[in-house]
This record gives structure tokens, sequence and C-alpha cells, in this order.
């Protein structure tokens, strides 16, 4: 049985906004990146995410976007987390990940933390790593592939030049998102109800996915 273990930086944010913890564009990437994440994998089970508000806002987005309920909040995962106690906490549920059936882990944090998981200390907002094992006890041993999956609009700069028919179908979705995000008023679970409605009447498929999984 194919695993995966997925971590992320969260998204963008404006320090001193008013709004929503993360901001505009960063909650339509993380709308889009749930479904990209497992389209590359496999569904989610569960999302642990740093008790800070811009990672829990990304983690509740992409739950949200790929109906994974189960979000639980650590401060294992904090910015100043040690590395020690990341890589502690990281083993110890992986330890746990067969007896609970899982297939798919996720963590929102930040730096150094994505670093100190396998990231690069340069990772920008919003970029996801996964690592795929052929079972829980190859991924404990870090036998693993690894893949990085860009955010949206770094991923659309490579279209313009790799593929313009997909960089158009994104690009649009993109913006209508953000767009919808920007005209709404209402609380965060508010916003991400009315996006999953959008999303169903329109009855679009995503681009931007690897269907060859």
């Amino acid at each position: 049985m194919t695993v995966f273990f997925s971590y992320s930086r969260h998204e963008p944010y404006e320090r001193y906004s008013a709004g929503y913890p993360i901001t505009s564009a960063g909650i339509a990437d993380a709308w889009i990146s749930g479904p990209v994440l497992e389209d590359f994998s496999c569904p989610i089970d569960v999302i642990y995410t740093s008790p800070l508000a811009r990672a829990k806002a990304t983690a509740a987005v992409r739950g949200k976007s790929v109906d994974c309920p189960e979000i639980i909040v650590t401060n294992a995962l904090q910015e100043d987390a040690a590395s020690d106690e990341v890589l502690d906490f990281k083993e110890n549920i992986i330890s746990k990940a067969e007896d609970r059936q899982y297939r798919h882990i996720h963590f929102v944090t930040h730096q150094p933390v994505v670093a100190t998981l396998g990231g690069a200390f340069s990772t920008s907002p919003g970029t996801i790593y996964v690592e795929k094992a052929e079972h829980w006890s190859a991924m404990m041993q870090k036998d693993t592939e690894i893949l990085k999956i860009l955010p949206v609009e770094e991923r659309l700069y490579a279209l313009q030049f790799e593929n313009p028919k997909e960089y158009d179908e994104l690009s649009k979705r993109y913006a209508r998102l953000i767009s919808l995000v920007q005209e709404y008023e209402g609380s965060l679970e508010e916003l991400l109800n009315r996006l999953a409605q959008n999303e169903k009447s329109l009855n679009m498929p995503l681009p931007y996915h690897n269907r060859s999984r």
C-alpha cells in the first residue's frame, strides 16, 4: 500500500491585516492546492497544523477544499519549535499511521520547520512537499520519493511557456477565486462554504493536475 506524508509552509499573510488570517491570493492558492495535492498522492486522512492563525487558516481552507474534516492543532509545528521536537512528533505520528489506517498525513507549518522536515530553507509560502513510500515503515526509514508542488503564482509563471492552454484555465480560475474572496465579508468558515457551493455549481475540472498519479 503506497502511503504519503506531505508538509507545507502556510500561505501568505498580511501581518497587520484586519481581514482573514491569510491573503485573498493565499486563500485561493490553498483552495486550489488541496485537490492538486490529492491528485499527486491520495485523499488526505488528517491535517496537523501549527496554532498560529495563518497556519490554521491554511489548514482550514485546504481541508475544506478536499472534505478532510480532521484538523488537529499542535504546538509541535510552531515556527519556533525545536528541530528534535519536530522530528520526534513526525516519527510519533507516522508510527501510529498504520494502526489508524491512514494513507496520507499532511502538516501545515512554518519555516524553519519545513526545512527540518526535509524541505528547502528558501521555500515560498504555500509550497508543498510530498513524500511517497511503499509503506509506513519505509517512510520511517526515509526510503521515499519526494515531490515539490509550487504555489499557483509560481506554477503560472512556468505554464506561460510550457502550456498556454493550461495557463489560461488556471489563471482564470485563480483570479475568479481571489475575486470571490475579496467580495465576501463574512467569517472564514462562511466564506469556505460559499466557495464550495460556487465550485459545485460551476462543475469545472481542476486544471494543473497530474492525472497519471
